[in-house]
């Protein structure tokens, strides 16, 4: 399916939603409005999957640059608006910036752009990130150090109760 997730129409009911790498685009209200049709999309006991980049990784990578093929890349952090700033351009073109701007969201700071969606945050589980030292990729990191994680969301039925259980995942370890 190709469209503006804001505007189009989705067939559903959906037993899963998936949202990779793109969550945080726009402002919080433009993340309320999203979550809302998500919530719209999904079947009864559906559930979202989507991946939420975390605000210390990326104030953390502030000033990183390096090379890409032809390109450069930064990584920044907007720290008012908690946003990551992913910026690319030809090497030599500075002027040719393009620049990816991301909210980033700790669990708690989602929990509150829930509110009034009709969704539940269930699970949070921790991604990956780069070791500063080797500059390789980890897979699995405790959620404190991780650039995102993937945060499973529920619809509320009637009366505002959960449609599925609670549980939150660190590194696979059950926690309540």
């Amino acid at each position: 399916m190709c469209g503006d997730f804001y505007a189009v129409s989705v067939p559903g009911p959906f037993d899963v939603v998936c949202y990779w790498d793109g969550f945080g685009v726009g402002s919080d209200a433009d993340q309320r409005r999203l979550l809302a049709r998500i919530a719209s999309w999904l079947g009864r006991d559906g559930c979202a999957l989507i991946d939420i980049y975390t605000p210390w990784y990326w104030a953390r990578m502030t000033g990183r640059q390096w090379a890409v093929g032809t390109a450069l890349r930064r990584h920044d952090f907007d720290a008012d608006g908690c946003r990551m700033l992913d910026r690319w351009w030809p090497v030599g073109e500075e002027q040719r910036a393009v620049t990816q701007s991301l909210r980033c969201y700790a669990p708690a700071d989602l929990r509150l752009v829930l509110e009034g969606t009709g969704l539940r945050l269930t699970v949070v589980e921790p991604g990956g990130a780069v070791d500063d030292n080797t500059g390789r990729y980890q897979k699995r990191v405790p959620l404190a150090t991780a650039m995102m994680y993937r945060a499973k969301l529920v619809r509320l039925r009637e009366g505002g109760t959960v449609a599925a259980s609670h549980d939150i995942r660190e590194r696979g370890a059950h926690r309540e």
